[in-house]
């Protein structure tokens, strides 16, 4: 009745899609013949039947409660007879929890739980304790069992809702408690509460590292970091970013300054790991992809599968990295059947006039190398040779080795004047890419004169040409060879330009926040190397031209900022340099609000004005009336009103006039600031508490947002996640653990849009 081509999951007749289909058809005749044939089927497995759980869920969602739980137990007498009691479990559990409440079930599973763990000490007592045979939630019963069951002494345990690890002590399986290490602190708990809070981890879990084999992690960490990052990799849902792992892993097991080359290395192990896939740059993106490793075939249908170019050019890639890790020689025609792919896609475009044809033909002629291809070439050059716009044909190109290939391609097959095309786009181009452009041309012998014309439209134009200006400024490959311009002059440009983005309007917030980053690090690269060179020499009249520069420098942060005056200070000690300005939560002359805030100022004053004081004056005037003004109790009360109101306004004046607007885009969450939501976890018991350090005009402390200038939120301002504060107020008593750290005012504009959006 079956053959193989018609064969569903596990061998079974009929997918459990379609058997839910003829459930909903009313057809229960069929629907019985049909369970029956899956249950007897002789290559049915254990798993593949507890996939069929949708079909008993669907029965009970139309009202055939009494079917569902019958086919179920014909399931499950039938698989704990023919096969085992553990068998019959496997199938048990999903379909339990598919139909719910159903006494007659719940006594056959306790039935099979005796008969599979007979042997186990205590049973009777887990039994009852989980609730299994009623008066407890399924779910939260047999995840009892199953935790309960599995757990020995001096197994460990992970947090299901945090990165906790704990130790399991002892067991008295007499009464099911058990006592755990966690934290530091021995508590006993009973099963139903240690399933809830924790699940079973091995030893080498980078959770229970963290806590319990801080040393042994560390040689791990040094020893195979690929290993550690896949294992981070798949406790965080299968997908971690480089910022979220260095997080993670600085300072507690790395210090900062080992994190870019420990990275590196994790990075160039991971390529060889064939379940991993890592993209991206900034951050770079590790996915964990539960797949087998490919033979030649498999290769193969997956590519065919995929339909993004870029994405296929990784398959391609991979599978040649696990042919090498394996020691095999790819597979010579699966090769060139992706190099006929490309190379077909390639030409069809390039004959649209399709400048998206250059990495089609670069990655065939990648291919065709490899495989022998004598002709790999021709596409590309010919490509390269006749295109009138060799700026789209670069921009098209996103990947390094092609781009690499590209370059070749021009420099031996493209135009007679290739070297001005390219000298033409490297203002354009991103900072890795000009210095591999720049170290082309000098190989070709360019120089200094050559290069000069785009130097000066570099520096002539830096905002629109600042990846180029941060490739001067970082030092080119063949620097004595490209550009003879001063480090003070492009120190004064790339210190300008990032003053001017921060000011201008025209500039968006997102795009100036990512040009900051990036000078950032390149300011900072090498120990600040290019900045002390820049000293040397320097007069003292231009070092006090440079400390106004950086002193109004905000938007490549503190540190890299502080760092910098220090290193002025340094080389001229006789002149005061202005030291770096007290963190935003600290100036005296500042208010921070939001807009929403200095709306609700505006308003309030307002009010103040048109409303109370106007009632005052109107109070004052019937009280003088009244005649006699010397015993006139309520001329006083209203002039005594009228001076409060005067110093509310001179206070509500000053408060504005040092208000300054916040937005989304300036509030951190690498730290506490202001504008940060702080998610925390009290050390002794677990208890989260949420708090919003906002502007006083924002405050609602019911609500958890708190004035940033008080002294509970003072004691949090700056921390980290991983710090521990303590507290001692109304809302929140102990010691607390930073857990997460959100952006409020974001959060807080998308539930306004939601809101608004609604109504």
């Amino acid at each position: 009745m079956c053959d193989d081509e018609g064969r569903g999951r596990a061998g079974f007749t009929m997918q459990p899609e379609s058997l839910v289909q003829l459930v909903g058809s009313g057809n229960t005749t069929k629907v019985e013949e049909e369970w029956m044939r899956l249950v007897e089927a002789s290559d049915a497995t254990p798993e593949g039947l507890a996939a069929y759980h949708v079909v008993l869920a669907e029965l009970c969602r139309v009202g055939k409660m009494a079917q569902a739980e019958e086919l179920a137990w014909a399931a499950i007498e039938t698989f704990s007879d023919q096969r085992s009691p553990h068998d019959g479990l496997t199938v048990a559990g999903p379909f339990l929890l598919a139909l719910g409440e159903s006494q007659t079930l719940r006594g056959q599973v306790t039935q099979l739980y005796r008969s599979t763990f007979a042997e186990q000490a205590g049973l009777e007592e887990l039994l009852t304790e989980s609730g299994i045979a009623g008066g407890r939630p399924v779910r939260r019963a047999l995840r009892t069992l199953e935790v309960g069951l599995a757990l020995r002494e001096g197994d460990y345990l992970v947090a299901r809702d945090d990165d906790v690890a704990a130790r399991v002590e002892s067991i008295d399986r007499s009464t099911w408690r058990f006592t755990i290490l966690d934290n530091g602190d021995v508590e006993t708990v009973g099963a139903v509460h240690l399933a809830d809070r924790y699940q079973p981890a091995k030893a080498d879990d980078f959770r229970v590292m963290r806590h319990f084999a801080a040393e042994d992690l560390k040689r791990r960490l040094n020893d195979d970091p690929a290993a550690v990052v896949v294992d981070i990799c798949r406790q965080q849902e299968n997908k971690i970013d480089s910022d979220r792992l260095e997080a993670m892993l600085v300072p507690a097991f790395l210090k900062p300054n080992d994190w870019k080359s420990w990275w590196s290395r994790a990075r160039t192990a991971l390529k060889s790991c064939r379940h991993v896939k890592v993209e991206g740059r900034g951050p770079y993106i590790v996915t964990y992809v539960d797949v087998p490793v490919v033979p030649d075939e498999a290769f193969l249908l997956e590519f065919q599968a995929e339909h993004d170019p870029q994405i296929k050019r990784t398959i391609v890639d991979r599978y040649l990295r696990d042919c090498k890790a394996r020691k095999t020689t790819p597979s010579q025609p699966a090769l060139r059947r992706c190099y006929d792919h490309f190379h077909e896609q390639g030409k069809r475009l390039a004959a649209a006039g399709a400048h998206a044809a250059a990495p089609s033909l670069l990655t065939a002629q990648w291919i065709g190398e490899l495989i022998g291809v004598a002709d790999a070439a021709d596409a590309v050059n010919t490509l390269f040779r006749n295109s009138s716009n060799m700026r789209h044909l670069f921009d098209a190109i996103n990947d390094d080795s092609l781009f690499d290939l590209a370059l070749t391609a021009l420099s031996e097959g493209g135009p007679a004047d290739w070297q001005h095309q390219l000298l033409s786009l490297l203002p354009t181009l991103p900072m890795a890419a000009c210095d591999r452009v720049a170290s082309r041309l000098v190989d070709s012998g360019l120089g200094p004169e050559e290069f000069e014309p785009s130097i000066q439209r570099i520096l002539a134009d830096p905002a629109k040409h600042f990846e180029a200006l941060l490739w001067l400024w970082d030092g080119p490959s063949n620097e004595d060879r490209v550009s003879q311009i001063q480090l003070l002059t492009l120190l004064t440009r790339l210190l300008r330009t990032l003053d001017e983005g921060k000011r201008s309007d025209d500039v968006p917030k997102d795009a100036a926040k990512r040009v900051a980053s990036r000078a950032k690090t390149v300011l900072a690269g090498r120990k600040y190397e290019r900045f002390r060179r820049c000293l040397e020499g320097l007069d003292p009249g231009m070092a006090a031209a440079l400390r106004t520069q950086i002193g109004r420098l905000e938007s490549v942060g503190r540190n890299v900022r502080g760092e910098l005056l220090n290193l002025l200070r340094l080389q001229f000690p006789t002149m005061e340099v202005a030291r770096p300005e007290a963190a935003p939560w600290d100036r005296a002359n500042v208010l921070y609000v939001t807009q929403r805030g200095l709306t609700k100022k505006h308003e309030e004053l307002e009010h103040h004005i048109n409303v109370k004081m106007r009632d005052n004056a109107r109070a004052i005037g019937r009280a003088a009336e009244l005649g006699d003004l010397s015993e006139n109790s309520e001329y006083k009360f209203a002039l005594e009103e009228r001076d409060l109101l005067r110093a509310r306004l001179a206070q509500m004046n000053a408060e504005l006039a040092i208000a300054h607007v916040i937005s989304p885009q300036d509030i951190p969450t690498d730290h506490v600031g202001i504008g940060t939501k702080v998610v925390l976890r009290r050390t002794t018991d677990g208890q989260h508490y949420e708090m919003v350090l906002a502007g006083p005009w924002e405050a609602d402390p019911a609500a958890g947002w708190l004035n940033y200038q008080t002294p509970v939120a003072r004691e949090i301002m700056g921390k980290r996640i991983g710090d521990v504060v303590e507290f001692n107020h109304s809302h929140a008593v102990g010691a607390y653990e930073i857990v997460e750290l959100h952006n409020a005012l974001a959060e807080n504009d998308v539930r306004q849009e939601s809101i608004s959006a609604t109504l």
